[in-house]
């Protein structure tokens, strides 16, 4: 049905986590701020900004394997700085 790039997949994920990431900080701080039970969100901010770390770290190590001759999973524009330049060039 759908035919997208593994890079891709890992772009929706990376803006789905940051969403949530970016709103239970929020949510962190205002409970603090009130004075109410914040331990239980500070922890869940805490593995979503752990979830979030990892899935940087994998699109970081997926485009270097395609930039060394792997398997192509770059975005439209080429994701990796030397296929953008080649397509600059070009």
């Amino acid at each position: 049905m759908f035919n997208w790039k593994p890079i891709e997949v890992l772009d929706m994920a990376l803006g789905v986590i940051g969403f949530f990431t970016a709103a239970f900080l929020v949510v962190t701080g205002v409970t603090e701020l009130t004075g109410g039970p914040a331990l239980g969100w500070a922890l869940a901010l805490l593995g979503l900004v752990i979830v979030l770390a990892l899935l940087i770290a994998l699109r970081r190590r997926m485009l270097a394997a395609e930039a060394r001759g792997g398997a192509p999973v770059s975005t439209a524009w080429g994701g990796s700085l030397d296929e953008y330049r080649r397509r600059r060039q070009g």
